[in-house]
This record gives C-alpha cells, structure tokens and sequence, in this order.
C-alpha cells in the first residue's frame, strides 16, 4: 500500500523540493554547505538549448572518458562536470561575473550548441544545480542517463588510487603521487565497493522520485563500442548521429600492474565481493 501510494506523491520541481530530496540522502549539512558555496546565487531566467543531457555516476566510473566521447560530436561542445562549487566560484572570479547564475550561463553558453547542453553530475554538482535553479529549470526538457562499472572491484581499486594518489579526477594536470604494491588495503577496497554501490543505488531512487527514469549505460560496454553508445544517446535525444564519429580521446588511463595485482588479491581474499 505504501509503494502505491509514493507513486502519487508530488514530484519535487522546486529547487527547495529538489535541496529537501537531497539532503534526505546525503544530510542537510553537506546541502548546506555546498548551498552556501555557490553564493550570490542572482535571478533571472536561463537562455537554453531545447535539449539537455545529464549524466550521473559514482566516482570512478570513466565519466571522463565517457564525456569526452559525447564531446567528440557536433551536438555537445564539452560535457563535463558543469556547476560544480569550484568550477562555478572559479568561472564567477575569473570572468568578473556577477553571481553562480551568471556562472552557470557563461557554461551553457560556452560548453553547449545550440542543439543540446550536456553536463556530468554527482550529489555535489546535483545539489548545486539546484541552488541556482537550473535543475529546477531544465528538469522537464532533461535526459538522464546513469552510468556504471560492471567491474566494481576494478572501480573500487581506481577510487583507492586516486585517494592515496591525490588525483581523483583524469583531467587534473600533473602526476598522482606514486602508488607501490604494498599500499594494498582490502578494507578500503571493500568499503568503496560497498560506498560505489549505495550511491548507484541512490540514484536510481532519486530519479524514480523524479519521474525521470533513466538509460543504463555500463562503461565497459561502451568501451568496446563507443560509436555505438554515442549514436545511441544522439538518436534518443533526436539529435543528428554522426556519421564519421572519432572515438579518440586524450586520456591517461590509470590502470597497470599493481591495479592487476590489487584485483586478484582481493578477489581471492573476497570473494563474496568480487
């Protein structure tokens, strides 16, 4: 009775609807937090493409990788992780703007076409995203798509390197920190595997409450066949699909030996796990 009746529940639209949602999942200190981040907020509607792409994910689920391949194509300028805090305080400072909103414009305008807007959200860019109104904004006209790693203890490792590393995203410029075998810790591991997956699986309930279901997409899947994966979100959006589409990307890949060894390690001391 009590599944039937969610189903009737209004779907938050709001941006106060959309905080509220949110901190129901990651607590009102962390929506706090990152609400008082993005201050000035500003007013004013938003200039929009028609059509808008939000992909979610856990972290370390080759969102770099994969945005960069929606990148690659006419309809989407550079699909990243817009309205993130730093970036929107970052682009605010650096521009002379005015306020997050005006930030967040500055990225449509210039990370978008005039078909689509594309953009790569965790809790923290969601929660911002609604601060300033956007989600609230664009919900209606929104695809999302959730990406994951059917790999898990490859992710989980991934996350751990780029913990112990101090590089948790590709695109930061420099070198991780040198990582050696013996920095191997099963716990760690397990706990990513465990904190990957409850994230995933907040995900899908958020969207379910938002009455936006969404588009499974498995990285490795699109690793074999990202011409595939990208026609695929192109036709769903009535976007054109390229027709000679370059699948090429600048993008080191962190994965080697000890990442090699790490995972049959685990999977032997874990395998209930793995």
């Amino acid at each position: 009775m009590l599944s039937f009746l969610k189903r009737f529940r209004p779907r938050p639209r709001s941006p106060e609807a959309l905080l509220r949602l949110f901190a129901g999942y990651v607590g009102q200190r962390r929506v706090d937090a990152i609400s008082e981040r993005v201050e000035p907020v500003g007013e004013g509607a938003f200039r929009l493409p028609p059509r808008v792409l939000c992909m979610v994910f856990a972290a370390r689920s080759g969102s770099t990788y994969v945005g960069k391949l929606l990148s690659n194509t006419p309809s989407f300028a550079d699909v990243n992780e817009s309205f993130q805090p730093e970036q929107l305080v970052a682009i605010r400072e650096r521009h002379g703007l005015a306020d997050s909103r005006a930030a967040a414009q500055w990225m449509i305008d210039n990370r978008g076409t005039a078909d689509a807007f594309g953009y790569k959200a965790g809790f923290s860019v969601l929660i911002a995203a609604s601060r300033i109104g956007f989600l609230s904004e664009t919900l209606e006209r929104t695809r999302f798509i959730r990406l994951v790693r059917r790999d898990k203890v490859a992710q989980a490792i991934s996350l751990l390197r780029a913990e112990l590393g101090g590089k948790l995203h590709s695109v930061v410029p420099g070198e991780a920190k040198a990582i050696s075998a013996e920095d191997y810790d099963a716990e760690k591991i397990a706990f990513n595997i465990a904190h990957v997956t409850r994230n995933e699986r907040w995900f899908s309930e958020i969207l379910d409450r938002l009455g936006k279901p969404a588009q499974t997409c498995i990285y490795e899947d699109i690793c074999k066949d990202p011409g595939g994966f990208v026609a695929s979100v192109c036709a769903q959006m009535d976007l054109p699909v390229p027709a000679d589409f370059d699948a090429g990307v600048d993008l080191k890949i962190l994965r080697d030996d000890i990442s090699a060894q790490w995972a049959q390690r685990f999977r032997k001391e874990r395998p209930e796990l793995a």
